[in-house]
C-alpha cells in the first residue's frame, strides 16, 4: 500500500506576509537603484552674500562722511584756523620789518598776505578793514609795528560755531608777551580792545589756554623785541 505524501500548502497568512515583504523589498530595491543613477556630488561653500554685501557697500558709498558739527568740533576748527593765520601773519610781518618795509596797518599786513595767496585754506579777505571770513567765522585783525603784536579776534557765524576766540603773538617786556589762546566763557561776553591786559581780559570773561600749536620760549619773544627795536629804529 503506497503512502502518498501531503503537499505543503502555505496557509493564506504566510502568503499575505510575504507578499508585503516582497512588495516593500522590491520598492526599497527601486529607490536604491534610483539614487545610484542620479547621486549629486554636492559641495557646499560659505561665501560672501552678494546681494546682501552689496547693498551694504551701495549705503556705505552712497552716504557722503560728514564732519563733527556740534560746538565743541567747530570751536576746535576756528582754533586751528586763527592759530594758522597767526602764525603766517608773524612771520610776514617780521620779514618786513626785517626788509625795512613794516606794513602800516592790519588791513595793509592782511592785504600783502592775500596778495602773496598765501592766507590758509578756507580763509578769505572782506572788504572791512583787516576783516576776513572763513565758513564759520568773521575773523578781525589788529596788528602794531612797535613792539610787534599781532591779535586775531574769531566770531562765530552762529550760535552752534561756538563763543569769540583770540590768539595773540605779543613782543614786550610785560607779563602779556608771548603768545595766548583765549576762549570766552559764554557767546555774550564783550570783545576786550586790542591788545588789553590779560587779566583785563579774564576779568570780562574769557578763559585763557595754552597755544596748542606753537609754544614760544622766551628768547624767542625777546628776539622778536629785538627785530622791533631795530627796524623801529632803522625807520626813523
Amino acid at each position: 500500500m503506497k503512502s502518498e505524501k501531503k503537499k505543503w500548502r502555505p496557509s493564506p497568512p504566510l502568503i499575505v506576509a510575504l507578499t508585503v515583504v516582497i512588495v516593500i523589498a522590491g520598492i526599497l530595491f527601486a529607490g536604491w537603484l534610483n539614487a545610484r543613477r542620479y547621486r549629486v556630488k554636492a559641495r557646499v561653500e560659505i561665501g560672501e552674500p552678494a546681494i546682501e554685501m552689496q547693498s551694504v557697500r551701495s549705503t556705505i558709498a552712497g552716504s557722503p562722511i560728514s564732519l563733527p558739527d556740534g560746538e565743541v568740533a567747530k570751536t576746535a576748527v576756528r582754533v586751528r584756523e586763527v592759530t594758522g593765520l597767526l602764525m603766517g601773519l608773524a612771520t610776514l610781518a617780521v620779514t618786513e620789518q626785517m626788509s625795512n618795509r613794516s606794513s602800516a596797518n592790519a588791513n595793509a599786513l592782511v592785504g600783502l598776505m592775500a596778495q602773496r595767496n598765501i592766507l590758509p585754506p578756507g580763509i578769505r579777505q572782506t572788504s572791512g578793514e583787516g576783516v576776513l571770513i572763513s565758513d564759520c567765522a568773521t575773523i578781525y585783525t589788529r596788528y602794531r609795528s612797535a613792539p610787534l603784536g599781532i591779535e586775531l579776534v574769531s566770531i562765530g557765524s552762529e550760535r552752534k560755531d561756538g563763543p569769540a576766540i583770540i590768539v595773540r603773538l605779543a613782543a614786550g617786556g610785560d607779563d602779556d608777551s608771548g603768545g595766548a589762546l583765549l576762549i570766552a566763557r559764554k557767546t555774550e561776553a564783550p570783545i576786550p580792545a586790542p591788545f588789553a591786559p590779560i587779566s583785563q581780559i579774564l576779568a570780562m570773561g574769557w578763559n585763557i589756554e595754552p597755544l596748542r600749536e606753537r609754544s614760544f620760549m622766551p628768547e624767542e619773544i625777546e628776539q622778536l623785541n629785538a627785530w622791533t627795536r631795530q627796524y623801529a629804529a632803522a625807520g626813523k
